[in-house]
């Protein structure tokens, strides 16, 4: 459980550096594009007709989207190894505090269904009985 705390928090403070840098790297971008030619900021396109910006912009999400995959990754290993635990660990606390499983449960709802069907029909004959009884 501490190895998957400890991974989150490393995720989150990788993605934490990460974007200082980008934002940091857009910082100096913007900069030195001000300071080109005297050019507005949409003035100069890259390679793939974005500006420098929107490049920088689409780093960020690809990163972004990278780290929150790997944290999900991790949440759903950890979410599986901690369902196995509570599996095998409520079993053992179930049989240490001598409590019923649901089938034993069932099986008592059943005897008492049935206990109940023949309660009802003693209940019946005497009433039978009693009435001949009162007859005579």
């Amino acid at each position: 459980m501490t190895d998957m705390l400890d991974k989150v928090l490393l995720v989150g403070m990788g993605l934490d550096k990460k974007i200082k840098e980008v934002l940091e790297d857009l910082q100096k971008r913007g900069e030195s594009e001000g300071s080109d030619n005297g050019e507005s900021k949409g003035g100069d396109k890259g390679d793939e007709g974005l500006t420098p910006r929107q490049t920088v912009e689409n780093k960020i999400v690809d990163e972004g989207t990278a780290v929150v995959k790997e944290l999900l990754s991790v949440v759903d290993s950890a979410k599986t190894r901690i369902e196995e635990e509570l599996s095998a660990n409520s079993g053992k606390i179930r049989g240490k505090l001598n409590v019923a499983g649901v089938e034993e449960i069932e099986v008592v709802k059943e005897m008492a269904r049935l206990a109940r069907e023949k309660v009802d029909s003693l209940e019946k004959r005497v009433e039978k009985l009693e009435s001949l009884l009162k007859k005579k």
